[in-house]
């Protein structure tokens, strides 16, 4: 038995009182002989056994009437746990706090997680004075967001609301239940103390799902059900209907100005009920000022079902845009929205350096003329109108001449020899964001390629160069065999090659005509990727990811002395998408999952400078600052993201363009409201034994007799009114009359 009131116990001893009153009755009048009360005494003497008696019993009544009503006092329950010398253990609690999306779910009046969040507070009430309290918020990740565990209670109560926000991650049971155990094998003060740990959750069923977990999340449960006690208190409730956006696709991963694309939208109904005529809105570069979409659309899903819907837009500048799907409200809000950065080439400048003396009568003859035709076509009506590619073409002795920071794209056209600056130069522009494309040909030394630009150099070519395979095709003989591209569906799978996925222009490749090229074989590595097929499966086209740069290696070069390449419509287009994809280099992602960070990289010279991102509510804006990275670069950091939406990325500079990322919700998996009933999770984790408490459930008085035991005040009451009465009773029954 424990007591709630446990500094009441001393008042026992007023159970002493009817005993000390009996006795100072008892001695109250000193006997005096009196020899004509001796017939009387003998009368009384028959009766003293029995007076006696009703005295004690009257006695005895009083005594058991204090000693229950100081016991109700105390509050005595059932249950708890004390040590050998009848002292409470010290607690040591855990309370892991979900604040997944799924959390935010309206049920009319209140959010799951403003539930959860006041519960909270009720379960700080009740811990024992003195106890350490940690609380950790989990998604997808977890985070103390009040720091390390303390014992005052009030000040993380006070502080709850402040620091402790619903985000846009998933459900990530295991990793908040390990970071409870950690806490107990790390921190001295819950090695010995009475361990408890709270879990607050909505109990979606993917969550608790053995495919969704690792093999040893039944052992984690296990564990920590024999060294602590398992509250698992659950805010969930009916979630009936519930439609989310789940994914937005571009049609191209390549963008460039006036350029049409397309979005298509992607919405499941997760809910059990039909839903028609739900608007689904497209918002581009939207301001404050004036959020009105450029489409909107309706759409009807059947429960399980998904609707697509498709929306075309276009830039007219370059840089990264912003692009917001919104679907009509409903008691879900955070998977109603969707978001998707934009990045637009404007315009690309491109030095090709030719691997002989250019004629400049005739720039087809040369090394160079080909690619630069595909590349910056030339409208014959409007020859000063602008191209999105600029192309500057020098012959390979006047390379020193250039400053390669200048250029988003070198390109070296059967370039035979460079020298050690030039080379260290690239190297170094490349690992900044330069893109390289190399054209190897007939003055190509294997040999010194790989001395040079291989894994015992520079480290930027994606494949050993081998000996050239095949017959280049002489004027007025007949034909060599060939090889044409490869159309298979697998094998036009890059981005650059993605316009050949359409069935009217695959047949395009199989014109092309390869007549001689070099054996390339590609360097293991996720870093590494063939572009390009050759019909026999040999790699045509390969490309690397290097630094911030991309390197693209062509077995060929870009003229016909090899190939009919230059003189087929898949030319202008694989090679202009080849310049848009070295363009946007090798940076980091700008559309990531909530809770991802955010890793950019700015130049050298922009070190230490002061970052601003501005990061959707309830963060606002903030700072960071680039460090200097071992290849010549600075990386920038931020890692509260567990919100969707943009973030927006300046530095006060000018030039600096802003950088806008956009971060979005795991609808797909969270936005399945099913849950999981006790029954079920005791049958899943045999070994996981835990107290279930509902948000429906007299939380309070539940919680108090789940944790210290039944109380059972109420019943000792009523026993001392019983006593009081049955004293009174007998008293007046016993009493002497006149």
């Amino acid at each position: 038995m424990a007591f709630l009131n446990p500094f009441l116990i001393g008042f026992l001893a007023l159970g002493s009182v009817p005993i000390i009153i009996h006795l100072l009755n008892k001695r109250r009048f000193r006997p005096v002989q009196w020899a004509a009360m001796e017939f009387l005494l003998k009368a009384l003497k028959q009766n003293s056994r029995r007076l006696q008696i009703r005295d004690l019993l009257l006695m005895a009544i009083r005594t058991l009437a204090v000693l229950l009503l100081v016991l109700a006092l105390a509050r005595p329950t059932l249950a708890g746990r004390i040590n050998f010398l009848g002292a409470r253990s010290q607690t040591g609690a855990v309370i892991l706090i979900d604040n997944s999306f799924s959390m935010g779910y309206h049920n009319g009046r209140e959010t799951r997680f403003d539930v959860a969040k006041r519960l909270v507070k009720t379960i700080l009430t009740q811990l024992d004075k003195g106890a350490w309290c940690a609380v950790y918020a989990f998604n997808d990740e977890v985070r103390s967001p009040l720091g390390d565990p303390s014992q005052n209670l009030g000040y993380i109560e006070q502080e709850l609301d402040r620091y402790v926000f619903l985000s846009d991650g998933g459900t990530n049971l295991e990793k908040g239940l390990q970071k409870a155990k950690k806490l107990f094998e790390t921190h001295p003060e819950y090695k010995a103390a009475a361990k408890e740990i709270y879990l607050i959750t909505d109990m979606q069923a993917r969550a608790w799902n053995p495919k969704n977990v690792s093999s040893g999340f039944g052992g984690l449960l296990q564990g920590l059900t024999e060294e602590s006690s398992i509250y698992l208190v659950d805010v969930g409730d009916s979630a009936g209907e519930n439609c989310s956006l789940t994914e937005v696709k571009l049609s191209d991963s390549l963008v460039t100005v006036e350029m049409p694309v397309q979005l298509t939208v992607t919405v499941k109904n997760f809910g059990n009920a039909s839903v028609s005529g739900l608007p689904v809105d497209c918002f581009v570069d939207a301001s404050k000022e004036d959020e009105r979409p450029i489409e909107r659309q309706m759409v009807n899903i059947e429960p399980g079902e998904v609707a697509t819907v498709t929306f075309e837009t276009k830039f007219q500048t370059g840089g990264d845009h912003k692009v917001e799907i919104r679907l009509g409200d409903d008691r879900l809000s955070p998977d109603n929205r969707r978001f998707c950065t934009i990045e637009v080439v404007e315009e690309t400048n491109v030095l090709l350096v030719d691997g002989r003396d250019m004629k400049n009568d005739d720039p087809r003859s040369s090394e160079t003329g080909y690619l630069q035709y595909a590349l910056a076509p030339r409208d014959p009506e409007q020859p000063e109108s602008k191209t999105v590619v600029v192309c500057e073409r020098v012959p390979h002795y006047r390379l020193s001449e250039k400053n390669l920071a200048n250029y988003q794209a070198l390109v070296l056209c059967n370039v035979e020899k460079l020298n050690a600056a030039q080379v260290q130069v690239i190297q170094r522009q490349v690992f900044s964001g330069m893109g390289l494309l190399i054209f190897l040909g007939d003055q190509t030394d294997p040999a010194y390629y790989m001395q040079t630009f291989g894994e015992s150099a520079a480290k930027l070519l994606p494949a050993e160069i081998g000996e050239p395979w095949g017959t280049a095709p002489e004027l007025g003989q007949e034909l060599p065999p060939s090889k044409s591209l490869a159309s298979d569906a697998t094998q036009v799978s890059h981005p650059m090659m993605a316009t050949f996925n359409e069935p009217e222009v695959k047949p395009l490749l199989g014109l092309v005509k390869i007549y001689k090229a070099f054996d390339l074989k590609p360097i293991a590595g996720d870093d590494v990727q063939t572009v390009a097929f050759l019909e026999d499966g040999r790699p045509a086209i390969l490309e690397r990811k290097v630094g911030t740069g991309t390197v693209l290696l062509a077995a060929f070069p870009p003229t016909t002395a090899w190939s009919n390449l230059p003189t087929q419509p898949v030319f202008p287009v694989i090679f202009f998408r080849a310049s848009q994809r070295m363009t946007l280099g090798n940076r980091p992602s700008k559309n990531l999952p909530a809770g991802t960070p955010i890793r950019g990289y700015v130049s050298l010279a922009d070190q230490k400078s002061r970052l601003k991102i501005a990061a959707p509510l309830p963060m606002g804006e903030r700072d960071t600052t680039p460090e200097a990275t071992g290849d010549g670069r600075a990386a920038f950091d931020f890692a509260d993201t567990d919100r969707a939406g943009f973030y927006t990325v300046t530095l006060d500079r000018a030039g600096f363009t802003p950088r806008v990322y956009s971060l979005n919700a795991n609808a797909e998996v969270e936005s399945d409201l099913a849950s999981v009933n006790v029954e079920s999770l005791k049958q899943t984790y045999p070994g996981f034994e835990f107290i279930c408490i509902a948000k429906s459930d007299d939380f309070k008085n539940k919680l108090i007799s789940e944790k210290h035991g039944t109380e059972i005040w109420p019943w000792l009451i009523a026993l001392v009114f019983i006593l009081l009465a049955t004293e009174s009773v007998l008293a007046h029954l016993w009493a002497p009359r006149d």
